[in-house]
This record gives C-alpha cells, structure tokens and sequence, in this order.
C-alpha cells in the first residue's frame, strides 16, 4: 500500500509548515484524524516538483495544491510558489516523510527533505 501512496503522491504533490528543499528535518506535528498540512516552496513550471520518497505508515495522503507566487504575473514560467499537501493521521506516534524535489526526469537533479511528523 505504501508504493501506491508514493505513486500518487508523486503525481500529484503539496503544506502549514515551509521549506526549502535542503538537509534540514523540518517538525510538523498533529493530531489522529485531522488535517496536517506541510508547504514547501515549488516551481512547477520549469519541471521541478516534489515526490514522495517514503510515506510512512499511518499517514495518508489526501491532497495536492499549488499555488503560484502572488508577485508572479498570471501563468508566468519559471515563477515559483509553494506546493500545499494534505495528509490525514491515522495514529499516534513519530514518523518520518521522505521527499524528493527535482525533475522526475532528472534523476541528477534529486535533492532529498526528511519531515519528523509527531501525531498525538
């Protein structure tokens, strides 16, 4: 179940708590069966998106939104903005989320972000 979550994740991709994509382990934490939003800073529209590495048991993915900058004009390639993500707890405990930002295409271009997410 784990590899389907990471597939449909990976195609779709998005937080309240953001990041660049970098080394350090950003903290989110939440409670069972409510929303935990995680945004991380994105530009889509030059081929750069987030993945899914790892979704750890227990959190389920539900949504994806991007939204580009405001300071973009509308439409504008190679404007960021910040991928929203959606995930559901399901229960208690310490995990971590694994990403990957880059060019699916690309591995070269893969950096990797660990997420501790703690559910109470």
């Amino acid at each position: 179940m784990n590899k389907a979550k990471a597939i449909v994740f990976g195609i779709m991709m998005s937080g309240a708590i953001s990041a660049n994509a970098s080394t350090d382990i950003t903290t989110v934490t939440g409670n069972v069966g409510q929303d935990i939003k995680i945004s991380q800073k994105s530009n889509p529209t030059t081929g750069y998106l987030w993945m899914i590495k790892d979704l750890p048991d227990g959190l389920i993915f539900v949504s994806r939104m991007y939204e580009q900058s405001k300071d973009c004009p509308q439409g504008a390639v190679g404007c960021g903005g910040e991928d929203e993500f959606h995930f559901i707890a399901e229960k208690k405990g310490e995990s971590i989320l694994k990403l990957i930002y880059g060019r699916p295409f690309s591995k070269s271009s893969w950096q990797e972000k660990e997420i501790k997410i703690v559910i109470k």
